[in-house]
């Protein structure tokens, strides 16, 4: 319950200062936010990192941003007992999925505009990225961002 209550704390912090989505890694943002939603929802939330590196700061404020996106429509909507995120680094690339084991939905019924879906296709067009949404009724839903990073 502590830790859960100094990561929503850190959270706040990130919302008050938004400079220091630039300050820290991806992969320490990523875990600081799943903490605070798993000690807010009771969500058991699973973080897997693979590779690391340092992201332009227009990258990486967009994927922190989709990640809390998806975060709050798994713990309003889907009625999860489950998530998991998977931060991927490579040369070429980063990508990150957030899926949960909830209720899913349609997607060809889903408005074209929803507020929460609309914003995380804007966010991800506006630095190049392609931004994947896979969701079956019952069987839940995967978000997926995937950018180009240029090599150093």
């Amino acid at each position: 319950m502590t830790r859960g209550a100094l990561a929503e704390m850190r959270t706040l912090l990130l919302e008050l200062r938004p400079a220091t989505l630039t300050e820290s890694s991806l992969a320490e943002l990523l875990r600081q936010l799943t903490q605070a939603f798993s000690g807010r929802s009771r969500l058991p939330i699973e973080l897997t990192v693979e590779g690391e590196r340092p992201l332009p700061p227009e990258t990486q404020i967009v994927f922190y941003r989709i990640a809390q996106e998806a975060l709050n429509n798994i713990t309003k909507h889907a009625g999860a007992r489950q998530a998991a995120l998977k931060l991927l680094f490579s040369p070429q690339f980063v990508s990150l999925s957030i899926q949960d084991d909830g209720r899913g939905f349609d997607l060809t019924n889903a408005p074209l505009h929803s507020l929460g879906l609309g914003i995380m296709r804007e966010r991800a067009e506006k630095i190049g990225a392609q931004l994947t949404i896979n969701s079956r009724i019952g069987e839940g839903t995967t978000v997926t961002i995937h950018a180009p990073v240029a090599s150093e």
